[in-house]
């Protein structure tokens, strides 16, 4: 082991740095805090210490230092940790043959990829090599430094230019055909890339992972990637994320773009926070990857019938993933790089940044045409409904009046039939069916209905959410009294608490409670079925009231039947009796 490189790697690396690009972490006095990565749990009980360089879990007891971390999360042995973290921070580490000694002629992957990178970015400014791919770069308004920024390069167009310049540094084939870089022929190596510009796809820690290649002239796939291998794998990666995990971080959103184009141009107008799928599926590794860094996402896919389809699948698959989504509706015909290209695009993007829909109402407004015809009505509900039962309830109550509107339905059917569908996508996920669905299958219920909670109960809590004026008018002394379960209570003291809703939203989330969200829904669904001439805070308060009166006043009646009621609870029974015969 070479305990100078563990030296320089703690010395150069900052555990919260490192351990950040896994978990959202918050200062807590001197420590860092977040939700554990090794076990399931709604409470922090994980700290990191920067002082110690150390972190501890008091859930499950993991911790130890940066290299305990790595080889934990990533599932490394103690070598293969030492080969990640120094890459990391930038500290060359020998390679050893089979007798123990230093093998300077056989570097790593990752040094390969850089060499690589290297050479296309020569090739790039190269005065002959490099003229074609520097004039399509200007036209695609890419300056010399904004190249430079994102490290784009170029391939040039001869067969195996690459393998050439790799066999002149003594690279063997085995390790230059591992890299995906250069393939084998029948007669000899040849370069995977020819005639390409260059875009390099780090990982979140900065290594250099693959290439992605954009053919300019000529016949050809007009992109294609570095394969699936020893380094790389594309459901586990985002382009760019390695440049925006800061700003997401600090911005507290992701924008999620399809191509490479996209996210340099959204980065060169300030969109710092912007990164790429890497194709238009995204998958559930890059969403709990988003996940990491920030809980909201704004998606930017292309305006055409594939990248609208594409938006809607990555939704829920962000969604399930604890994503809040928002979608940006382009011009039709434009992309983000189109659009953003043109004098007024900066403003016109951030015009449709600002009306970035929510993922219910984005998914209604693209299947309400299908909807209005009998045809296709019957499988656009399903498609929507099939779509939003994968959302939290609270995240659909605000839209249940316009969803119902438009399906012909009320507002507590729509809610009793996604329930149903949850439950059923539940029941189906556990005997291993509707695998072929158009949305994933939550693997686990978003919420648990608790009989005990009442739809008056929730009809309550909701007005009081819905209405600041209610909640600073409203004593809780004077409410708390007509609730009676123990969740509804707890969501009752928070909404008098003094938090906004959206903050209170926001930690539920982060804290991954289901019930408030429940709650809320419930009782969004059931003031719906009051008329708009019904004050619906009033029907409710007084309903819940009189129910309360009636429960109280037959365990009155019982007692004083027994002949065990005292002269305070005689005085409360005739006063109860009054009251409610005056209703």
């Amino acid at each position: 082991m070479d305990d100078g490189a563990v030296r320089q790697i703690k010395e150069r690396l900052d555990i919260v740095d490192v351990i950040g690009d896994y978990v959202r972490l918050h200062k807590t006095g001197k420590n860092f805090r977040g939700l554990c990565p090794f076990h399931q749990e709604k409470t922090p009980s994980f700290f990191v210490s920067p002082d110690r360089q150390t972190f501890h879990c008091f859930g499950c007891g993991e911790g130890g230092d940066i290299f305990s971390f790595v080889m934990k999360i990533e599932g490394l042995e103690f070598k293969e940790a030492l080969d990640f973290l120094a890459q990391r921070a930038g500290i060359p580490l020998p390679t050893y043959s089979m007798g123990g000694k230093v093998d300077k002629s056989k570097p790593s992957l990752y040094d390969i990829m850089e060499r690589a990178l290297s050479f296309f970015r020569a090739s790039l400014k190269d005065v002959a090599s490099g003229r074609l791919a520097r004039q399509y770069l200007v036209s695609r308004q890419i300056t010399p430094d904004a190249a430079t920024l994102f490290e784009i390069g170029w391939a040039p167009s001869s067969w195996d230019s690459l393998w050439s310049k790799l066999q002149e540094e003594k690279v063997p084939f085995k390790e230059a055909l591992d890299s995906g870089l250069v393939l084998e022929g029948r007669k000899k190596p040849y370069d995977r890339f020819r005639g390409r510009i260059m875009f390099p796809i780090r990982d979140v820690s900065g290594r250099l992972l693959a290439f992605g290649g954009r053919i300019i002239d000529g016949d050809g796939a007009k992109y294609i990637n570095s394969p699936e291998g020893i380094l790389y794998s594309k459901r586990q990666n985002l382009y760019l994320l390695y440049q925006a995990k800061q700003s997401i971080r600090e911005k507290n959103r992701s924008i999620l773009v399809e191509g490479y184009m996209d996210a340099i141009r959204l980065h060169l107008c300030g969109y710092t926070e912007t990164v790429a799928s890497l194709g238009t599926s995204l998958t559930e590794d890059q969403a709990r990857l988003l996940k990491r860094f920030s809980n909201r996402c704004f998606i930017c896919y292309d305006s055409d019938t594939a990248g609208i389809e594409a938006t809607v699948r990555s939704m829920y698959v962000l969604q399930q993933n604890g994503v809040d989504v928002r979608v940006v509706e382009l011009p039709k015909g434009k992309d983000p790089d189109d659009l953003l290209s043109q004098e007024e695009g900066k403003k016109l993007f951030q015009r449709s940044l600002d009306k970035a829909l929510p993922l219910v109402l984005f998914h209604l407004t693209l299947r309400r045409t299908q909807l209005e015809q009998e045809e296709t009505r019957r499988s656009a509900a399903d498609d929507l409904l099939r779509g939003i039962a994968q959302l939290s309830p609270i995240d659909v109550a605000p839209y249940l009046p316009r969803i119902s509107a438009v399906l012909g339905i009320l507002p507590h059917e729509l809610q009793e039939e996604l329930d149903e569908i949850r439950s059923r996508n539940v029941q189906g996920n556990k005997e291993g069916q509707d695998r072929d669905s158009s949305f994933p299958i939550e693997k686990e219920k978003s919420i648990q209905k608790n009989e005990e909670i009442e739809p008056l109960e929730a009809a309550l809590i909701y007005c009081l959410w819905n209405d600041s004026s209610l909640r600073q008018k409203i004593h809780p002394h004077d409410i708390f009294p007509l609730v009676e379960s123990l969740p509804a209570k707890e969501v009752l003291a928070a909404v008098f608490s003094g938090h906004s809703p959206e903050r209170l939203e926001e930690h539920w989330r982060d804290m991954g409670e289901d019930m408030p969200f429940s709650i809320l829904a419930m009782g969004g669904a059931f003031c719906e079925s009051f008329g708009e001439d019904q004050d619906s805070w009033e029907a409710v308060s007084s309903a819940l009231e009189r129910k309360r009166n009636e429960q109280k006043f037959q365990a009155l009646h019982k007692k004083m039947l027994k002949g065990e009621a005292t002269k305070e609870e005689l005085a409360l029974y005739w006063g109860i009796a009054k009251k409610l015969k005056k209703r």
